[in-house]
């Protein structure tokens, strides 16, 4: 089971997604208005309660309660589900409205609750994201569903604000989530998988795989890209990185190319014996590349690694050097505008 939470400001929005007629069911509420309100019933009720605490700026909290598309909970279940959910997260004495969507394959509820209690006080927000897959866990177990790792077991970079309310907007997956589960499907289906099959795989599911070689021989990172969004292994989570893939099952051997690398390095090959025909240096771009050994399924060459500190020294080295040149310039227009004085008669 997978919980995804956000806080927001207004009702009324929140309200109107989760009871949209004719996809969803109104599984439960304590509230006034009760199975029959309406959007505006609901949200003037929240208003009242709201009033209590005009200082407070993110008084909705709107959580979504996921379950495999294969597994299955009737209605009185997911009512103990939302009421364990509310009571383990603080809110005991809050208002709240329980929905279930029907319009998406994967079975889920939404849990709508007032962060401001009856009595005026605020449920705490501190470490939620933690405490609420402590919950997750517990009902797992609680109602015989697949046990999921909490995201610092499985290694994952927790989803952010916006790839939340993307998913609930949109029914959709973020691409990070998308990264994520390819890489993992990959990866599970042998023990031991060569960067070769690995690179394969992914590109068969439109995602470009970037190795970045440094000069030193040796492969210093990863990146990933799935319809045009780019994310490097450490941002995916630390169960990502190049290190990390390896001791998942990742086989790669320094000794052995690929036909990606085997491509990559016919190309630079190709451009350097161009070049050298014309009379010509190679270019910037083309030394780089050759020096970082850039490898993957990616038409395009990976950025070199550059040391942070070297970088940053570099950029300051050249700002300088370009300001003395142009006050070099500077000068001589100067000179060069400066009126002569005129010649003393004898």
């Amino acid at each position: 089971m997978i919980a995804k939470a956000i806080k927001g400001k207004g009702f009324r929005g929140a309200i109107a997604y989760d009871l949209q007629e004719g996809k969803s069911v109104l599984l439960e509420t304590n509230m006034a208005a009760g199975e029959k309100g309406c959007v505006q019933a609901f949200s003037k009720e929240f208003g009242v309660v709201r009033a209590l605490r005009p200082n407070l700026e993110k008084a909705v909290c709107h959580v979504s309660l996921s379950l495999h598309p294969n597994e299955k909970l009737n209605d009185d279940d997911w009512c103990k589900v939302a009421q364990t959910w509310l009571e383990d997260m603080g809110y005991n004495n809050n208002q709240y409205i329980v929905s279930r969507h029907t319009d998406t394959e994967h079975p889920h509820i939404h849990i709508l609750v007032n962060r401001i209690s009856l009595d005026g006080s605020v449920v705490s927000d501190s470490y939620d994201y933690k405490r609420q897959e402590v919950v997750m866990r517990k009902l797992e177990k609680e109602h015989g569903l697949v046990q999921v790792l909490s995201s610092h077991e499985v290694g994952r970079k927790a989803t952010t604000k916006g790839e939340v309310e993307h998913a609930l907007r949109t029914n959709e997956p973020s691409a990070r989530m998308k990264l994520q589960n390819i890489i993992d499907t990959a990866l599970a289906r042998n023990a031991n998988t060569s960067f070769h099959e690995f690179a394969e795989n992914l590109l068969v599911q439109g995602v470009e795989t970037k190795l970045n070689k440094a000069s030193t021989e040796t492969v210093s990172g990863i990146s990933f890209s799935l319809n045009g969004v780019s994310f490097k292994g450490s941002k995916l989570g630390k169960a990502y990185t190049w290190n990390s893939l390896k001791n998942r099952g990742l086989i790669y051997e320094n000794g052995h190319i690929t036909r990606y690398e085997q491509n990559k390095s016919n190309t630079n090959k190709e451009q350097s014996n161009t070049e050298y025909t014309n009379g010509e240096q190679p270019n910037a771009i083309t030394s780089t590349t050759q020096r970082t050994g850039n490898l993957g399924n990616a038409p395009f060459p990976f950025e070199s690694t550059r040391k942070p500190e070297a970088e940053k020294q570099r950029r300051i080295t050249e700002s300088f050097e370009r300001l003395e040149q142009e006050h070099q310039r500077s000068e001589q227009r100067s000179t060069e505008k400066r009126p002569r004085s005129p010649q003393l008669s004898r």
